[in-house]
Formats: structure tokens, sequence, C-alpha cells
């Protein structure tokens, strides 16, 4: 987590994101991230594209599926997939994710997937994520009180009334999985739940039947080098040796 600032992949290239400490941070100036940008994107056929609150940045190799609702400001990378029937709002989608159902005020890292109705809101997500269909956040408490979030093993006011779920890079979510205001989701985790888990999973967990516990690292790195290689990936030693490095500590 402490590395968060230097890995943020904003417009599909990392960045670094001055005076910004925390995701939510982050989340919550999306729209000031646009600033300087212009519109860019073609024609597509049945789709709304409405530029009126910030700018739509299209690259020409994504494919925009029709019947959706694209709203600036928004940015969709390289050979992503928005699927039909999409709303999609004030959200950074970096190159090769597959999208759909209604996403609201996030970020996705490269290589992800959210390819099925479901509500995400004021949200992060890493890389290599999956989320099953009806994966669903939950971005405002129902007192309508400041969200906390479990960060560092502090319990941190966002001082926001409005934030999702952190999901860590190669997480995936079963179908139905429902996750509650601040929720944060550690690296190489699987949650198995169609309640609300716990609000912090820690890294390379298993949650299932009310239940964490952790998953062998062998066992993490089979099921990456699957999902890598149907995109064409190799789960290089670098990557493996820092994850490890990582799944020691946890």
């Amino acid at each position: 987590m402490k590395n968060f600032i230097s890995e943020i992949i904003l417009f599909d290239q990392k960045s670094s994101v001055e005076d910004m400490q925390f995701p939510w941070e982050i989340i919550n100036n999306i729209s000031n991230i646009f600033t300087n940008q212009s519109n860019a994107f073609k024609n597509y056929e049945n789709v709304i594209i409405n530029t009126e609150n910030g700018p739509v940045i299209i690259d020409d190799s994504a494919t925009i599926e029709p019947f959706s609702v694209l709203n600036g400001p928004l940015f969709i990378g390289k050979n992503c997939l928005i699927k039909s029937h999409s709303t999609i709002s004030n959200c950074i989608i970096n190159h090769h994710c597959k999208i759909s159902g209604e996403i609201h005020s996030s970020i996705f890292h490269p290589y992800s997937n959210k390819a099925h109705e479901g509500f995400l809101g004021h949200s992060f997500v890493g890389s290599w994520v999956n989320l099953g269909a009806g994966t669903t956040t939950s971005n405002l408490k129902n007192n309508y009180s400041n969200v906390s979030v479990k960060w560092d093993g502090d319990l941190i006011d966002t001082e926001s009334i409005f934030f999702g779920s952190i999901i860590g890079d190669h997480v995936k979510t079963a179908i139905g999985t429902n996750l509650n205001t601040g929720t944060v989701i550690g690296v190489g985790s699987n949650i198995v739940s169609q309640s609300f888990p716990p609000r912090y999973i820690p890294p390379f967990s298993l949650y299932y039947k009310g239940k964490v516990t952790k998953i062998s690292f062998d066992d993490f790195c089979e099921t990456a080098e699957k999902v890598m290689s149907r995109r064409e990936k190799s789960f290089s030693i670098e990557e493996k040796e820092r994850l490890h490095n990582i799944y020691k500590t946890c």
C-alpha cells in the first residue's frame, strides 16, 4: 500500500499525482486530472457521448458497443471493450479492460474486467482483476457519514461521504459479490460471498463461507499464469518475485 502513488496509471501510462497520498483523494479529484485535456473520439453508432461536464477521450482501438452512455470526463484506453447498455461517468479506464454495467468515478488499471452488470462507484481497481457477474460496490453509507478506510493498519477518515472499494491486482470476485463502503481487498485475493465480506481482506486471501484463509503462493501463480496467457502476456520472474515478497509479509 505504501508504494501506491508510484504505481498509479493514468491515461495508459504511469503517472505521479502531486499532493495526493491516498487512492480516495485521487478518485475524488478525477475531474481535475482532466484539466487541459481535449475531446478525442470518433463517432459510434447508437452511442451517447456527453462532454458537458468534461472531455471524453477514447482510443481509436477501443470497441464501444451500441446503446452505451459515456459521460465526461472520461478516458477509455487502447483495446478496451465497453459492452452494450453500459453507463460510464467520470472515469479513467486504462488499456485492455472489458467493462459493462454502471461505472461512476472510478479508475481501472490495465487488463481488468468487469464484463457484466453491477454498479461500481468511487473505486480503484488494480490490474488483472476479474469482477464476477453482479459484483456491486456501495459508495455511500445509509447515514451519509464520512467513509473510513483501513490503510496500512490505521483506520483513516476519507473526509468524503462517497467512497467505494480499493481492489488490488489479481483480485477475483464471485458472481453476486457485494462490497461495502470503504472495502479494501489485498492483492491476489479471491472473494466468494453473497453477503458483505469484511471491509478489509488481507493480500492473498480466500474469503469463503465467512472465513478468511491464506491462498498458497503456488496456487496463486498457477492462476495468474493462466489469466495472463489468455491476453498473450507472461508472468515475469521479476513480477513473481515482487509479489512473493508481499506474500511473505502478510
